[in-house]
C-alpha cells in the first residue's frame, strides 16, 4: 500500500488545495497564516471569517469531492475549541443534515465529516441521524438576505428526540451566514426538549 502511495506522489505530486504549492499538507501552513480567526463569542462560535484560503478550501472541500480536507479543517476547529470553547459542556454533536437528494448528488455531508473529526479529537459523540431535512431547500448563498429564514422554515425535523431530552447539544456546520440555518435547527432541537444548545461553524461569512 505505501509503494503504491508513493508510485501515485510521483505522478500526482502532493499539493495544497487551497495555493497548488508543492508539499504533503491539503492545506498548508501559508494558507492557514492568511486566516482571520474570530474572537469566542457566548452560544454562536465561528472558528475564521469566510474568506482567502479558508474560502478556497471550503469551497473545494465542499464542491469538488475533496474529502481529505475534513482532516486539516477539523483541526483548525479543534485548535479553535482548545482556545476558546469549553466542550465538557456538550454531551453530542449534531451535524447540520443535507437533503437526502443533495447528499446522495455530493456522496457526503460537510458537516457531518467535521463532526466526526471534533468526535475523534475530544471524544464527544455524533449523532449524524438526529435532525432530518425534511424538504429540499435552496442554497442560502442563491437568496437575498431577507428570503433565507423563508427558505429553512419548517425544513428540519427530529429522529428520536429521547436521546437530546435535557442533554446539552453543538450544531456543527461549515458557514454561518445569516444564521437562518441555525436558528432553524436551534428551534426543533429545544422542541425537542435539549437543555442547551451551542452553534459551532468552521467559517463566518461577513455582510452577506
Amino acid at each position: 500500500m505505501q509503494f503504491l502511495k508513493t508510485i501515485l506522489d510521483l505522478i500526482y505530486p502532493p499539493r495544497c488545495e487551497a495555493c497548488k504549492s508543492l508539499g504533503p499538507q491539503a492545506f498548508c501552513d501559508r494558507c492557514r497564516s492568511q486566516i482571520s480567526f474570530l474572537k469566542p463569542s457566548a452560544f454562536v462560535h465561528s472558528v475564521a471569517i469566510y474568506e482567502n484560503s479558508l474560502k478556497t478550501a471550503i469551497m473545494k472541500y465542499k464542491y469538488k469531492r475533496k474529502m481529505h480536507l475534513s482532516k486539516p479543517l477539523g483541526e483548525l476547529m479543534a485548535q479553535y475549541i482548545r482556545s476558546s470553547f469549553d466542550i465538557s459542556r456538550v454531551d453530542y454533536i449534531v451535524p447540520v443534515p443535507l437533503h437526502e437528494k443533495r447528499l446522495h448528488e455530493r456522496g457526503y455531508n460537510q458537516a457531518e465529516l467535521l463532526s466526526h473529526e471534533i468526535s475523534r479529537h475530544f471524544g464527544v459523540p455524533t449523532l449524524s441521524g438526529l435532525l432530518h431535512r425534511t424538504r429540499e431547500t435552496k442554497p442560502q448563498f442563491d437568496l437575498p438576505r431577507n428570503d433565507r429564514f423563508k427558505n429553512v422554515k419548517g425544513a428540519f425535523a427530529l429522529h428520536g428526540a429521547h436521546h437530546i431530552k435535557g442533554k446539552r447539544i453543538l450544531i456543527l456546520d461549515d458557514i454561518y451566514t445569516t444564521g437562518s440555518t441555525i436558528s432553524e435547527c436551534t428551534r426543533v432541537l429545544k422542541e425537542g426538549e435539549a437543555a442547551q444548545v451551542h452553534v459551532l461553524t468552521l467559517s463566518r461569512a461577513i455582510n452577506l
